[in-house]
Formats: C-alpha cells, sequence, structure tokens
C-alpha cells in the first residue's frame, strides 16, 4: 500500500520533531521532509512530490496563509493542513479561503492529528473539536441576534416593557416617574429609547406595537 507523503513546516524545531515522531507511528504515513519557513516548503516542493503539507500558520519568511495560497496555486493537487495554537476563527476563514483542507491546534493528540490527516486525503475538509465548537457557537449566536432584530420585543429590557406599556395606556411622563418611582428625566430616557427600538415616532405608535404585540392583555 502507497504511503502518504506528508512535508511538515513549522519555525519551531523542537515542535516539529515532535510532529515528525508522531507521525511516524502511522504506518501508512512517510515524512518525506520538514521545513522551517513557507519559504523553504516551496523550494523542497521543487524536487518532493508530498500528498500533504501540514503548515504551522505563523512562521517567518513566509507566513501559513502565503504559503497555502502559492501551494495551491502551481500545486493544487497537494492537500494543506493547517497548524497553529491559536484558535482565531478569523484566521481559520482564511486560511480556508487559501485553500487549506482543514485547520488543527497545536495542543491536538495524536487520535485528532491522524483524523484530521485520514480525512483531509479523502477529499473532506476537517477542523479541530475546538474550533468546529466555536463556529456553532458563533452561529448560534448570530441566528440569536437576527431573531432579536426581526422581533423587536426581544430587544427591549424590563423597564423599557412597563415604560411601553404605561404609554400605551396613555399615562404622561410624570406620572410613570411617580409609578416607577424614578424621575421623569429617566422616564423620557427610556421612552426615546424604546421608541428608537420599535421604530415608531408617537405615543400612537407605540399604542399599536402593544396592541399588536398583545402587551395590554398581560
Amino acid at each position: 500500500m502507497a504511503k502518504i507523503k506528508v512535508i511538515l513546516a513549522d519555525d519551531h524545531q523542537m515542535f516539529l520533531d515532535g510532529l515528525a515522531s508522531l507521525l511516524s507511528q502511522l504506518e501508512d504515513v512517510e515524512v518525506i521532509a520538514t521545513a522551517n519557513s513557507g519559504k523553504e516548503v516551496m523550494l523542497k516542493l521543487t524536487g518532493l512530490a508530498p500528498d500533504l503539507v501540514i503548515v504551522d500558520i505563523n512562521m517567518p519568511v513566509m507566513d501559513g496563509l502565503e504559503t497555502t495560497q502559492k501551494i495551491k496555486e502551481k500545486y493544487p493537487h497537494i492537500k494543506v493542513l493547517g497548524l497553529t495554537m491559536e484558535n482565531d476563527l478569523q484566521l481559520v476563514t482564511r486560511m480556508l479561503e487559501a485553500g487549506a483542507s482543514g485547520y488543527i491546534l497545536k495542543n491536538t493528540g495524536k487520535t485528532e492529528l491522524e483524523l484530521a490527516l485520514r480525512q483531509v486525503m479523502k477529499g473532506e475538509p476537517y477542523l479541530s473539536q475546538t474550533i468546529s465548537n466555536q463556529l456553532a457557537q458563533n452561529l448560534l449566536r448570530n441566528f440569536q441576534q437576527k431573531n432579536d432584530l426581526e422581533d423587536p420585543l426581544k430587544s427591549l429590557t424590563e423597564r423599557e416593557l412597563e415604560i411601553l406599556k404605561l404609554i400605551a395606556l396613555e399615562h404622561s411622563n410624570t406620572e410613570i416617574a411617580d409609578l416607577l418611582f424614578i424621575s421623569p428625566k429617566t422616564v423620557e430616557t427610556h421612552r426615546k429609547n424604546l421608541m428608537r427600538k420599535i421604530e415608531v415616532k408617537n405615543s400612537l405608535g407605540v399604542y399599536k406595537f402593544a396592541v399588536k404585540h398583545k402587551l395590554l392583555e398581560e
């Protein structure tokens, strides 16, 4: 069975040696070269034919992002797996846009490293579990924010909601201030903020909003 030929690139020699040692434990994987910079990777590619390049994002002379772009431009068949200490989603996105097939963290263990390598070699993308979780959290957060924008009611604070109902019931700022034990000036500030959030211009608009959302039935 043909071995998967790999070039490793990292500017920290001790880490590079450790990574090479881990991969040497896989029978069907062969580390054919190592490099300490992106420039060195490109030089080695002129005489070698790896299946995969595992490249550190932060390297001198030519960083992992630029190296990935150049590899994919010149050798589009070679897979690239990004490697870094940082779980920076912007950096992940830029690496994937540059053509990387996956992205793993340097604290990845042997099991996940092997999983990433094999998945990438099958033509499937791979992101470390930590990054995948972070992406999922961001998607959920963005979805929630989108829902909040679509439903202005969710953007109101408890105090704003309280004042909105009182405005809809035709109470003046002074009356609301007395009922809630706050100053009329504070009421006016809340009034302006809530009207901006629900996008109305006057008390009639507040009343219509309250009726639409059945706030006066509570």
